[in-house]
């Protein structure tokens, strides 16, 4: 195998692990505003009843919405993190694709190195 084969395989490589790290990027920021659309919801607040069976239900309501919102707060969280960790590895992917795609352009015409 030529250096040229090498560096084409290589480049080939780093494209594909690029574009799976974009991809999963995506999944996860998918995640992240399904959780936030869920969280906004959550914080609809509805006007007081005069029932007291009514007025008992929507306190239960509350109630329920209040540790619903808690735990989908702290999934965000989570999400978040996972999505910072991923951006961070996908910028890496990109710049390995990208240096590799310098160097098979280079290797191609050395001409065009000194540009």
């Amino acid at each position: 195998m030529t250096e040229k084969e090498r560096l084409a395989r290589l480049q080939t490589l780093a494209a594909m692990k690029r574009d799976h790290d974009m991809a999963r990027l995506n999944r996860l920021a998918s995640a992240r505003d399904a959780t936030r659309d869920k969280i906004s919801k959550l914080a609809q607040p509805l006007p007081l009843a005069a029932d007291p069976s009514l007025f008992a239900a929507r306190q239960a309501h509350l109630a329920w919405a209040t540790t619903q919102r808690m735990q989908l707060n702290v999934t965000l969280a989570k999400q978040t993190a996972h999505m910072l960790e991923q951006r961070s590895k996908t910028a890496q992917s990109f710049g390995r694709a990208q240096a590799l795609e310098k160097m098979t352009q280079m290797a191609a015409d050395p001409r065009k190195s000194s540009k």
